[in-house]
């Protein structure tokens, strides 16, 4: 049996019996002085107590390292990713400049297309116009 387990045997007997059977139990002849019995417990008590006191205080240091390695990497993460979003919006606004660059492009040939049309049609009419204008001056100068 363990120090601990006999310790605890020898309190369980010292309580009285339930009901009216206390009364008639007699006191032990003999009895031990608890105190002294109990006191290289609470010695044991308070250096168990001290070294709990100092793994607290050591896991509430990891914690607080812990937090800051923590932070320092949430600025760092934010840090990266603010670079990114900017790469990202340069590389973006590149695509979209070439984008609208090839789009005025195509709208300029066309537009220079449409041009020629027009001054081939002017050209080809111009003659006839001319007659017309030719013809409504000589009929109107007569």
């Amino acid at each position: 049996m363990t120090p601990l387990a006999e310790l605890l045997d020898r309190l369980r007997r010292r309580r009285q019996p339930p009901g009216r059977a206390a009364g008639a139990v007699g006191v032990p002849a003999l009895e031990p002085d608890v105190a002294t019995e109990l006191a290289p417990l609470f010695g044991r008590l308070d250096d168990i107590d001290a070294e709990a006191a100092t793994i607290v205080h050591a896991g509430r240091s990891q914690a607080v390292a812990i937090e800051r390695a923590g932070q320092q990497e949430a600025e760092r993460i934010l840090a990266r990713a603010a670079h990114e979003a900017l790469l990202e919006a340069d590389r973006l606004g590149r695509e979209r400049r070439q984008a609208a660059e090839l789009q005025a492009q195509a709208i300029l040939a066309d537009a220079g297309a449409e041009a020629r049309r027009l001054r081939e049609r002017a050209a080809q009419r111009t003659p006839t116009v001319v007659e017309d204008v030719l013809g409504l001056l000589v009929r109107g100068a007569r």
